[in-house]
């Protein structure tokens, strides 16, 4: 029963910032992806029982890679590297 709240409190709080993007025109993908993965690290540990429960780790990594990625591509491209 927990669970499923806390992760319809998620996909609320993450349609909401979804939304607010679309608003102010944002276009870029990698944005919206960097923004959801943000979203996901700071929901998660704030309430930690979705990370107990399920076992996140490998899902963990994952993101973060994928974050690490993207950041280093727009530090570079503003660096104009790329």
């Amino acid at each position: 029963m927990y669970m499923d709240r806390d992760v319809l409190i998620y996909a609320l709080l993450l349609t909401m910032v979804m939304i607010a993007l679309v608003l102010v025109g944002e276009s870029r993908p990698d944005v919206y992806l960097s923004i959801t993965i943000l979203m996901y690290f700071i929901y998660t540990s704030i309430n930690y029982s979705i990370r107990s429960r399920a076992r996140l780790r490998i899902l963990d990594a994952i993101l973060l890679f994928v974050f690490l990625a993207i950041v280093t591509y727009r530090v570079l491209e503003v660096l104009r590297v790329i």
